[in-house]
């Protein structure tokens, strides 16, 4: 079935050892088509030096049961481009097993959450679901704050993701909650509350793409 699956897919067990990658994902970090028994570290690709990291998120997602979305920003077969992880940890018979992960492009998984959750906060309004604008002019660092703030980072989270001092992280916040004062926002969380209904959550930082990176920014419980 994933071997069909147009978007990057494949298993890992609990040890971080692939069992499986489909043409997709092999493609992606240019990994040889026998890829089953290789880990992160032996793969041909600039995510190598992510390694670690990946077999933390998992282990994450194995011991509290949970699907977590990860934003992953990396220098890749075809070269730099952001993709977005779903990470589902796979139990048999009541022991789990290791994890099943799901990719898809950064940018066409934005449109799809942008859509979704404009259209949950008010399915009445069907203005909602036309995503503009308004003329406010962001510098490249207060995008940047602001779309991590959209994906619920805290300060300090939004520091080290950026290599910024918390400190300069909350000036930005500041200056967002000015920029965006002539449409009622007043403090953090209405400042989230209106650029989340306005379209900014479809906005992708050029800043975004100049460092490597790997951060999950959601997690969901298995039923």
């Amino acid at each position: 079935m994933l071997e069909n699956t147009p978007t990057p897919a494949g298993l890992k067990s609990k040890n971080g050892v692939f069992a499986y990658a489909n043409q997709a994902y092999r493609t992606l970090v240019n990994a040889p088509d026998n890829i089953e028994g290789l880990t992160d570290g032996d793969l041909p690709c600039d995510t190598a030096q992510f390694a670690p990291v990946f077999v933390q998120q998992d282990r994450q997602a194995m011991a509290q049961n949970k699907t977590i979305t990860t934003i992953d920003i990396h220098h890749y077969a075809h070269g730099f481009d952001a993709y977005t992880f779903e990470k589902r940890p796979i139990v048999i018979n009541g022991e789990t097993w290791g994890i099943q992960f799901n990719a898809i492009n950064l940018k066409k998984w934005v449109n799809l959450a942008t859509f979704a959750e404009v259209f949950a906060l008010d399915k009445t309004n069907a203005s909602l679901c036309t995503l503009t604008l308004q003329d406010v002019q962001l510098t490249s660092s207060q995008e940047i704050v602001l779309f991590w703030l959209l994906r619920g980072r805290q300060t300090k989270q939004i520091a080290q993701l950026i290599h910024r001092t918390p400190k300069a992280v909350e000036k930005q916040i500041a200056n967002l909650i000015t920029k965006f004062a002539d449409y009622g926002v007043t403090n953090r969380a209405s400042l989230i509350e209106y650029a989340r209904s306005h379209g900014w959550l479809s906005v992708i930082p050029e800043q975004l793409f100049k460092r490597p990176v790997s951060a999950v920014i959601d997690e969901q419980g298995l039923n």
